[in-house]
């Protein structure tokens, strides 16, 4: 057997041994080299693929698009999609293509008063507009942000309706047909970029939001503890689906 055949047997039974192993494992392999000058781009989905004929929300097409944006950034935690604090919410809005969010929350302390959570976002994907208080004895939950991969449109208080055209990204249809969004302010920040990936919230009880940009978002969040009682949607509906994304 000469050295090429050598190598070939090798390296496929490598692959094979590879794809033999979980679904979480093979999430973490490089998905192949990109060519010189080659442009990777990551697919936005249209609400078709996230609804059920009758309506309900399809959860596991959505995890399968959130497993999709991290091998397209090659993220380092495989194990992520079978972590039982994963969580994917539509917030009872029913257009997840453009307003809902996966995460987990790594840690929320109440005693010592600080929490770390990783928010997943599908490219242009917006978390409904919301807002903290005071609740539970704490006082509103103080958040800075930083994105690892892909870039976010961050909102924040200021501006108006009137600033639409000025924005650098469209906003979705049904939350501005609710008068679910009051804050106009944005700054876009990327990874990779240092302090241009950074962010902290513009102030205590600030309505706020972020939206994932062309290539979806991987954002880490630290902040202080995180009570699920003083949480407050623009969008009524919002609120009594988060439950889960609270606890």
């Amino acid at each position: 057997m000469n050295r090429r055949n050598w190598l070939t047997n090798v390296l496929g039974g490598t692959a094979l041994a590879v794809a033999a192993v979980s679904g979480a494992e093979v999430l973490a392999q490089p998905q192949g080299r990109r060519r010189q000058g080659e442009r990777r781009t990551l697919k936005k989905y249209d609400n078709s693929r996230f609804y059920n004929a009758d309506g309900s929300f399809n959860e596991k097409a959505a995890k399968d698009a959130y497993i999709e944006l991290l091998r397209f950034h090659r993220y380092s935690l495989p194990d992520v999609v079978n972590d039982e604090r994963f969580w994917i919410r539509d917030f009872g809005l029913g257009d997840f293509a453009n307003v809902g969010m996966g995460g987990i929350f790594w840690l929320n302390d109440k005693e010592h008063g600080y929490f770390g959570h990783e928010i997943y976002l599908l490219p242009f994907q917006m978390i409904p507009e919301h807002a903290h208080v005071e609740a539970e004895g704490k006082p509103p939950k103080h958040e800075y942000w930083q994105v690892r991969h892909g870039s976010i449109y961050n909102f924040g208080k200021g501006g108006s309706k009137d600033d639409l055209s000025k924005l650098p990204v469209s906003l979705p249809k049904s939350q501005l047909d609710a008068n679910a969004i009051t804050a106009f302010s944005c700054v876009e920040l990327k990874a990779g970029t240092g302090k241009g990936s950074e962010a902290a919230i513009t102030g205590l009880n600030d309505y706020h939001f972020m939206m994932g940009g062309p290539e979806g978002a991987i954002v880490t969040e630290y902040a202080s503890f995180h009570a699920g009682t003083g949480l407050r949607f623009q969008n009524s509906k919002g609120v009594n689906d988060n439950t889960k994304a609270t606890k």
